[in-house]
């Protein structure tokens, strides 16, 4: 009976220590994902693109964009960015358009 108890407390330690190892392990692979998305957002603000780090780094862009997404990060990239700075001007002529266009009213000018 003492045998058989002895191996139950045994088995119990090593499921105790096997459960710890799987939670150091969990906890490991969370903090490289967060690294791999943080390295993988910074590549795709210089690149431009998602898809763009994506072919860098040879993962797939739905791959990057779903690292980036359960990392919780958000990458701006040249086209969101441009696209946000680029408001519609109002309709004025342009300068440099305008003087090839005209022509000088004073005959000196003319001359000279």
């Amino acid at each position: 009976m003492e045998a058989n108890e002895a191996n139950i407390a045994e088995f119990l330690q090593a499921d105790s220590e096997l459960a710890a190892a799987e939670a150091e392990l969990r906890v490991i692979t969370e903090r490289s994902a967060k690294a791999k998305a943080t390295a993988l957002a910074a590549i795709a603000e210089r690149v431009g693109s998602v898809s763009g780090a994506a072919d860098l780094v040879e993962i797939s862009a739905a791959k990057a964009k779903t690292l980036l997404r359960e990392a919780g990060l958000s990458v701006a990239t040249k086209k969101a960015a441009s696209s946000q700075e680029s408001t519609p001007a109002p309709a004025t002529p342009d300068a440099a358009t305008d003087e090839s266009h005209t022509e000088p009213s004073d005959p000196a000018v003319m001359s000279a």
